[in-house]
Formats: C-alpha cells, sequence, structure tokens
C-alpha cells in the first residue's frame, strides 16, 4: 500500500482498496460456489436413493372389470383388470407353491391389436423392494396367453427387445376368463 503526499493532500493508492475488494468478492464467490454445489450433491444423493414405488392401486370400474386364472401344474395366477379406459390398469398375482413365492403387484398397459401390452410392478412375498417387468399377453378365442421376450435395460429399467419377437408359443400362463371375487 502506498501512500502519497501531493499538494498537502495524503491519497492512498487505489491499487490497494481494489485488491482489498477482489480478493474479498472471490472468497465470497467460492463461498457461494461451495454451498450450491453441497446443495446440488446432496439433492442428487437424496433423489437418487429413492427406489420408485409404483403408485397406489388405482379405483377399478366394477363393471368394466374382467378376471382371468392360470393354472400352471402346481403354481397359479390371477389377473383381473379394468378395461373401462385407454390405459389398461389392473392386479395380477403368481402363486409358486414349490418356491413358496407369491408375486403381487400392478399391471398398467395398452392394447395393441390383439395384444396387451405393459409393465408389472410387484413384490415378492410381500417385500419392502419393489420390482418392475415388462410383461406382454396375446388375446385370442377369450384367453390371454402370457409370452416370453428377451429384456433389454433402458436407462435401468427392464423392457422388452424389439429386435426380439415375443413367443406366446412358450408361454407358461395361459389366462381363462373367471368370476370376479369382489
Amino acid at each position: 500500500m502506498k501512500i502519497r503526499k501531493v499538494y498537502g493532500k495524503v491519497t492512498i493508492q487505489a491499487s490497494c482498496s481494489y485488491n482489498y475488494f477482489t480478493i474479498y468478492n472471490n472468497q465470497l464467490m467460492k463461498t457461494k460456489s461451495l454451498f450450491l454445489a453441497s446443495v446440488f450433491i446432496i439433492s442428487l444423493f437424496i433423489f437418487s436413493c429413492q427406489e420408485e414405488k409404483p403408485k397406489e392401486k388405482e379405483v377399478m370400474d366394477k363393471k368394466k372389470t374382467v378376471c382371468y386364472q392360470s393354472i400352471s401344474g402346481k403354481d397359479t395366477a390371477w389377473f383381473s383388470i379394468d378395461t373401462s379406459k385407454k390405459i389398461i390398469n389392473g392386479l395380477l398375482t403368481f402363486s409358486y407353491t414349490d418356491k413358496k413365492e407369491r408375486y403381487e403387484g400392478q399391471f398398467k398397459g395398452e392394447m395393441y391389436g390383439d395384444t396387451l401390452r405393459g409393465h408389472y410392478d410387484f413384490k415378492i412375498n410381500k417385500a419392502e423392494r419393489w420390482n418392475r417387468n415388462p410383461v406382454a399377453f396375446l388375446k385370442k378365442d377369450g384367453k390371454l396367453t402370457m409370452g416370453i421376450g428377451q429384456f433389454m435395460l433402458i436407462m435401468g429399467s427392464a423392457h422388452f427387445d424389439n429386435k426380439v419377437p415375443i413367443d406366446y408359443g412358450k408361454g407358461r400362463f395361459i389366462f381363462e376368463e373367471t368370476m370376479c371375487n369382489n
């Protein structure tokens, strides 16, 4: 810092005060940047750790609900769908006797000609963790045949591989229409 005396007046060179404010502003900017970076990282951590959960069971129109059942060996599956809207909602349950496992969850999908395609959000034996798989059913002669297809992951979510056709001939579960238990 330079102090000058010109014609009896004391002046302080401006560069000294400029450097002080520059240092102060740089520290302020670093503090703000650090704060914003911390908020961003914490937000990213919070949102990435949340498990995607399906919405609560949507209310199904009982008049437009169709129920199906499939028995394959010792295993049984139940499928009820609400056909009152373009987006078809339903409940799908698989009970595997030998494995002592029960898959319960929600179906959401659409009809494409004679094919019902969508995704199945389910829990195994009422565990906390939700799972999601794509499912497809071929509707023929009043029955729904569940197809077998090749999965691929897109951004961490399973989808059918469009390059490999879904095989309905290998489908283990063939659902026949049954009375709904209201």
